[in-house]
């Protein structure tokens, strides 16, 4: 075998150690960013959740409204949801856009050592028996 081989074989070595150290770094990136995706889509499910279902308004007759918040159902709400056999804790707050107050936060305190992810969306709040327009903001992160 003489240099010329030698040096071929080498470089050959070396690209086929950074094409695999490559690939790891690549494939440790896409496990994070789908990890955030799911976090995205399970944060976007807990705001319908909360909104259609949780916290919507019952009227006289028992029709839901959905995005009409009942500031009286905060306090038998659970905190933790399992979606897509993932449990997620949350953390929700109403501001009152008319006035300036805010109901909450309620829940626990998001985690600092993990990823969260927040969605707010326009709601009305039914307060004195009228209609407010409102902001609900939602922080979920994986439980």
């Amino acid at each position: 075998m003489n240099l010329t081989q030698v040096f071929k074989t080498l470089i050959v070595c070396i690209f086929a150690i950074a094409l695999v150290l490559a690939s790891a770094s690549a494939y440790r990136r896409h496990r994070a960013l789908t990890k955030l995706a799911e976090l995205s889509d399970a944060t976007s499910a807990i705001v319908v959740h909360l909104t259609a279902n949780k916290l919507a308004y019952v009227d006289a007759l028992g029709n839901k409204l959905n995005y009409v918040i009942d500031p009286t159902k905060f306090e038998d709400l659970d905190f933790t949801l399992k979606i897509g056999g993932q449990n997620f804790g949350f953390q929700v707050q109403v501001q009152d856009l008319k006035d300036g107050y805010s109901l909450g936060p309620f829940g626990p305190v998001p985690p600092s050592n993990r990823e969260t992810c927040s969605l707010a969306v326009a709601c009305s709040l039914r307060l004195d028996g009228r209609y407010v327009p409102a902001k609900l903001s939602v922080v979920a992160w994986y439980a």
